[in-house]
């Protein structure tokens, strides 16, 4: 996981386009539930227009309105309330925050939930590694940049959408503030989970065998024609194949789509494009096994 937000800081730095909290500390707890720069001339009462400045606040426009769209995505919590406990975990000191949402499922329902709640707890929830992967990347970066400028977030948050046969798919979306990071950074993972067999599926469980090439080719297809549409797709690219393959367990179902998430800077920079890219069913039914099995008699 260092690796992996290491990797992240880099790419921020290289690649992708922070945020000063005020030092305290606060007790953990769990529950259920634009910068624009005026360039100056030697007078300094006399603005200068800079080109810097504007695309800096296009960027954060651009970046603003990728981020709503995403928290404003509709999903089937309420639909699913009873079955799916949402929980939080919260916690403040000098140099970060970590703000959790996730999802348990109720284990009052059916005890062998446990098996994905588990999962949750050990994926997410091992707090004290996050706080010593945090504590050792301050002393690489933090002697260079000043303490008052440490201060690192880590927000997990989440969507939960059912599906036919008992499939429940949840995408969890990690927005992460770095030390001297101009934009905060995304990351994503989906979990798609058979509530009947109480088991996570992956892309070779749901797709047929051979589908990679033909599903490959319409994420990049779907990809191209949003950036000659023009609209925020400006800077984008298309999903090499090594990505794809990093990604491909990285899908979301419900009734009409499936949507493939990729961390910032797999196909967009961080401050426009999209996060996502979304097939519908009815394009790609060939390639899902559900739809191809032979019915059962008897």
């Amino acid at each position: 996981m260092k690796t992996i937000i290491t990797i992240l800081i880099l790419l921020s730095f290289i690649g992708c386009k922070n945020e000063i909290s005020p030092q305290k500390t606060i007790e953990p707890t769990e529950k259920e539930t634009e910068q624009i720069i005026n360039e100056t001339n030697n007078n300094e009462d006399a603005p200068v227009f800079s080109e810097e400045s504007l695309e800096e606040l296009d960027q954060e426009k651009t970046k603003s309105i990728k981020r709503d769209r995403l928290i404003a995505a509709i999903d089937d919590k309420i639909q699913l309330q009873k079955l799916v406990i949402s929980k939080q975990f919260y916690k403040e000191e000098d140099f970060y925050v970590l703000d959790y949402k996730y999802p348990y499922l109720n284990e009052s329902i059916d005890s062998s939930y446990a098996v994905f709640n588990k999962y949750i707890t050990e994926t997410y929830l091992d707090i004290e590694a996050t706080e010593n992967e945090i504590l050792e990347d301050k002393v690489i970066f933090c002697d260079s940049l000043g303490a008052s400028r440490c201060m690192d977030k880590r927000i997990i948050d989440y969507k939960i959408y059912t599906a036919k046969n008992n499939l429940m798919s949840v995408l969890l979306y990690k927005e992460n503030y770095y030390s001297g990071m101009k934009h905060s950074t995304y990351m994503f993972e989906c979990l798609n989970f058979e509530l009947d067999k109480y088991q996570f599926i992956y892309y070779n469980d749901f797709f047929e065998k051979g589908s990679e090439k033909e599903l490959f080719t319409n994420i990049n297809r779907i990809i191209t024609n949003a950036i000659h549409s023009g609209e925020l797709y400006y800077d984008c690219w298309e999903l090499s194949e090594g990505d794809f393959k990093a990604y491909k367990n990285n899908f979301v179902i419900n009734d009409d789509t499936i949507e493939f998430y990729f961390d910032d800077c797999v196909i967009c920079p961080s401050y426009t494009g999209t996060y996502s890219v979304e097939i519908p069913i009815k394009e790609i039914m060939h390639l899902i096994k559900s739809y191809n099995n032979p019915p059962i008699i008897g």
